[in-house]
Formats: structure tokens, sequence, C-alpha cells
């Protein structure tokens, strides 16, 4: 047998046992030819004298110890929890990401909507205004406002029986308001109203411009309502709930006056003394508004309601009105705190350009 061949230390055990028999090495194997290192026998052998066990995993069946397996046991299932925790806290990440999302994509559209119909606002003084006034204070709750804007619209020239709006006019009644009928499925929502019009007289009797000493209220009273039932309302904001708005006055100061009375002006004439309307909207985003009840949502913006978001208050300073939204909401106990997080506040300053006709 060649040299390089070497016994493991299990054959050296069974030599050994073939010692305790009487049996010698050179018997037990006598064509093992033993590697110099192995042959070596340990210092004061003797003779019939048997080999010390050798111990080796190579010939047992080697494992791990309990302590081994606990220890490993352990460590796997720290790892588990570790990795279930990394994944929970990612999809709560993710999903507020989407709800918030989903809240700016809703309030940002009709933010949109409302800065194309003002930057067309038709300012004149000899047409009518409904908005937020010393005379139309509108301290209820949600605020509504109605006029007159170059926008494009469309109207019927057959009003009746059944109108088709197909034709289209140079001008629009536009009508903002958050629908207040319990009973209407757009309650709790925020809804656009538009009438296309016409400069002059019309012949059909539909969709006449009208002027002053004439109003909006006059001629069309579902545009001044946070409830009557008009087919030309539309939802623009199926998850926006709350409207506020004011002023930002020329001389600098914010009002919920639309002149400045200290210039001795005493009605809007042709929104002549405003720089911009400021608006607030407070949205909730579609997952969190099922966690709501449509009374609960309706605390949130019914004046003299214990969470009410607050009415806009003259002094106020910039942003203040928003924050105030915000602490409101954060000192909400009542209401699912999942649903309170999911509502977003938003402001924007829509600026008007000058007057095209003022008369005297």
């Amino acid at each position: 047998m060649s040299g390089k061949h070497r016994l493991p230390a299990c054959r050296f055990r069974q030599l050994a046992k073939s010692w305790d028999n009487g049996a010698t090495v050179e018997a037990a194997v006598p064509a093992a030819d033993f590697h110099r290192s192995q042959a070596i026998r340990p210092f004061g052998y003797r003779s019939g004298q048997a080999l010390p066990l050798q111990h080796s995993r190579s010939c047992g069946a080697g494992g791990f110890t309990l302590a081994e397996l606990l220890v490993t046991v352990g460590i796997l299932v720290m790892l588990v929890l570790l990795f279930t925790q990394l994944l929970n806290s990612a999809a709560t990440i993710t999903t507020l990401g989407h709800k918030q999302m989903d809240a700016d994509s809703r309030g940002r559209q009709l933010l949109d909507q409302m800065a194309i119909d003002f930057a067309q606002m038709i300012k004149r003084s000899d047409v009518d205004y409904y908005l937020k006034s010393p005379a139309n204070p509108q301290t209820g709750g949600n605020d509504q406002m109605a006029f007159y804007t170059a926008v494009p619209g469309y109207y019927s020239t057959t009003p009746s029986p059944a109108p088709t709006y197909t034709t289209k006019s140079p001008i629009s009644l536009v009508s903002y308001r958050v629908n207040s009928d319990a009973a209407s499925p757009s309650y709790n929502r925020m809804e656009r109203l538009g009438k296309g019009l016409a400069w002059n007289g019309f012949s059909s009797g539909w969709a006449p411009v009208v002027f002053l000493p004439k109003t909006i209220s006059g001629y069309w009273p579902s545009a001044v309502s946070t409830s009557a039932a008009d087919p030309d309302y539309e939802v623009v904001g199926s998850e926006v709930f709350r409207l506020e708005y004011y002023y930002l006055l020329k001389n600098g100061s914010l009002s919920n006056t639309p002149w400045d009375t200290g210039a001795g002006h005493t009605s809007v004439t042709g929104m002549q003394d405003v720089s911009a309307i400021v608006a607030d909207i407070a949205v909730i985003d579609p997952k969190s508004k099922v966690l709501l009840t449509v009374a609960q949502i309706a605390t949130l913006n019914t004046s003299g309601a214990v969470n009410f978001l607050s009415n806009y208050a003259s002094g106020m300073a910039p942003g203040q009105l928003r924050a105030q939204w915000q602490n409101t909401l954060d000192g909400i106990t009542s209401l699912p705190r999942p649903a309170i997080s999911g509502i977003r506040l938003y402001e924007r300053y829509f600026y008007l350009s000058p007057p095209t006709l003022l008369t005297p």
C-alpha cells in the first residue's frame, strides 16, 4: 500500500480494540502501510498495550449540541421578526404616501379649476357678485361664492322639456359650494355650478347676463344656495368637505370684506380693492373617508360642532387659519386617528387682474 494513504482515527480505535483481545497491530492489519507520523507509537508503549483512544468526529455521527441549536434558532427568530417589522414599516409608509398623493391630486385639481375661473373673473362695477361681505358674513360653516367669468360654458337653446347643452358661450356664471343637503348624494362634497351665458339678451329667454341692479340671487337662486338642486352643478371635489375664503386687499391687509373701508368704499365695485382671494380647503383621501360617518364629517364643517374647523376672523395673520385647522385636527380624540391623519389642508392665493370697467 502506498505511503500516502492514512488510516482514519476510527481505524486506530478498531486496532486498539483488537489489542485488548490479545492481537497485535501487525496481525490486525498485515497489509497496512502506515504513514510515518501514524506509525510512531507513543512514548512508553509496550507490546500488548493498547494505544490510547483518539477522539474524532470523522467516524462518529457528528451533530450540534443543544446549546448551539438554541442559539441558532434564537438568531433565526430575531431575523424573522426584524424582517417582518421592516415589511410592516414599508407597507405603512407606502400606504400613507399613496393616501397623501390621492389627497394632493384631488386638492390640486380643484384649486387649478378655481384658479382658471378667478383669473378670468368679470371685474366690472355694473355686475353683481355673491361673495362673503358684511351683508353676507357666511359664518355658519362652509363659504359659498358666485360670480361671472370669461370661461366658456355651454347652454341650451331649448331649455324645456329636455335641454341639450350644445351651444358654447363666451361667458359663464360660476358658483362654488359644499353641498349641505343631507339627502343629496353630493352631501359634504365640493360642487361647481357653470351656466353658459350670453352677453346680450337671448331670444329664447335663456342664459342672458344680467346687470345691476339685477342680481345673481334674483335670477339664479340655486347659484346662491348650498342645498338647492340644479342640473348645472357638478362635483369637482368629491373628497373636499371644507371651504373657507377671505381677501387680500391692495393695502396689504387681510379681510372678510371685499373692499377697503379705510378708503371710504362701501361696496365691491368690480373687486377694485381686492388683490387676491385666499382659499383654504380640507381634503380627505378616499381610504380615510370610509372610516368616518356622514355625521362625523359634518362635525368638521358645521359651525358650533365640537370638532369644527373654524372660520376666518378679521385680524388673522397669513397662514393662521390653516394652522388653526391643523391644531384642531391634532387635538381630536373622538374620531379615528387613521381617518384624521388622512385629512390634508391646503391654502392658495388667487391673484386677480385689474378691473375692466368702473362706472362713477
